[in-house]
């Protein structure tokens, strides 16, 4: 009897879809299980044991990765991109040349209150793969469209986490000339779940939309059907938010990435340029930029004239970039947060799990509904800035 793809150990197991694409018998699932994330299911009427979803599967695999040969500090010149896109738009010029050379695009969009891949092939399509989601993006079958694409001869540009780029690599076997892969500096990604419980503790109403980012901001404000704002809450008050940026609430694969280091698996990497020490506003939204194959190469050379852009030095980048590093840490308290999360849902571990941030929060939220309170308690020196910056 073979091995299928339920082997792979939570820990390892990063819902890239990889085997979901690729079974012959369309036996495999993704289903919610620790902690509102996804993994795969095998209905095991149907499978007849050909391995092929282990043959896919990245966590099994190498996948190869090279150090940057370049590497530059980078933002868009159109100052309508810049201002739309939560760092330097890189990504979104990259997208935007792609489809007017008749390629195609794949990337991560919120579509309603899910983050998924989608196609673009359409100029008036990128802003919805534009921004950043640090919410666990559920590919579907996007592989088979990639490879029906590349079967036509298409240019493509697929961006996403390492692991999706290890995903799709692994389910293609070879990569072809006409495909460019783009990773994100990732630190770690939420369950979808998580999140919409998350949304949960914010407000009771209708939720359309979301952003996650203030120009360089942590800040998570949701959007009803007309666009009209109903929250608004900086990351230190937000129970999901946080969770997110001090990294206690990430699938529990993140904690021991494979792809976190200076090698990285994509034709171009790209992030925020965290630690940047020049005359560039930062706060404007700056990417790092790593190019690391020939075929990036010759990408970078087709496009940087879109770009006001500056060669820098990866060591620069390092120490406030932990991707570029190590994975993140796995908490003292997560096995409390899973453990409570799946006896009592995630909203209850949220709050629960973790009780000295849930007391700064709740004193941070607290302070933001009171106006004469906010209004004192920021104008004290030394806390009062930091207040109105996180709070």
């Amino acid at each position: 009897m073979r091995d299928t793809i339920e082997k792979i150990t939570k820990d390892k197991c990063c819902a890239c879809f990889a085997c979901v694409n690729t079974c012959p018998k369309i036996c495999i699932s993704m289903v919610k299980e620790n902690c509102g994330s996804l993994y795969p299911q095998i209905d095991k009427n149907k499978c007849i044991q050909c391995g092929s979803c282990i043959k896919v599967c990245p966590a099994l695999q190498e996948i190869p990765a090279s150090e940057p040969q370049k590497v530059f500090a980078a933002y868009s010149k159109d100052l309508s991109v810049r201002g739309s896109s939560t760092s330097g738009g890189v990504a979104t010029e990259i997208a935007k040349y792609t489809v007017r050379c008749g390629g195609v695009v794949y990337g991560a969009a919120m579509i309603g209150m899910e983050v998924r891949h989608i196609r673009i092939t359409s100029l008036n399509d990128i802003d919805k793969i534009q921004g950043s989601k640090y919410v666990h993006s559920h590919m579907y079958d996007i592989y088979k469209q990639v490879e029906s694409d590349l079967k036509q001869n298409i240019p493509i540009v697929f961006i996403g986490t390492p692991c999706q780029i290890a995903g799709v690599s692994r389910y293609l076997n070879d990569i072809p000339d006409n495909l460019i892969l783009i990773d994100i500096l990732c630190h770690g990604v939420s369950s979808l779940d998580c999140f919409l419980c998350g949304i949960n503790l914010e407000t009771k109403k209708a939720v359309s939309s979301v952003s996650f980012r203030d120009g360089n901001k942590y800040c998570l404000e949701g959007y009803d059907n007309g666009g009209n704002c109903i929250f608004k809450t900086p990351y230190r008050a937000s129970f999901w938010l946080n969770g997110f940026v001090e990294g206690y609430i990430f699938r529990e694969n993140c904690y021991a990435c494979k792809y976190a280091g200076k090698n990285r698996c994509g034709d171009i990497t790209i992030g925020d340029f965290w630690g940047l020490k020049n005359e560039y506003d930062i706060s404007k939204g700056v990417n790092l930029v790593a190019i690391n194959s020939d075929k990036g190469m010759r990408l970078w050379g087709e496009i940087s004239n879109s770009f006001n852009c500056e060669e820098r030095k990866l060591e620069e980048a390092i120490p406030y970039n932990h991707p570029l590093r190590e994975p993140a840490h796995k908490p003292v308290n997560y096995d409390r947060f899973c453990n409570i999360y799946n006896d009592k849902g995630g909203i209850k571990a949220l709050i629960k799990a973790y009780p000295n941030k849930t007391l700064y929060i709740w004193l941070r939220r607290g302070i933001r509904k009171n106006k004469k309170l906010y209004k004192i308690v920021t104008g004290l020196p030394l806390i009062g800035n930091k207040l109105k910056e996180y709070s």
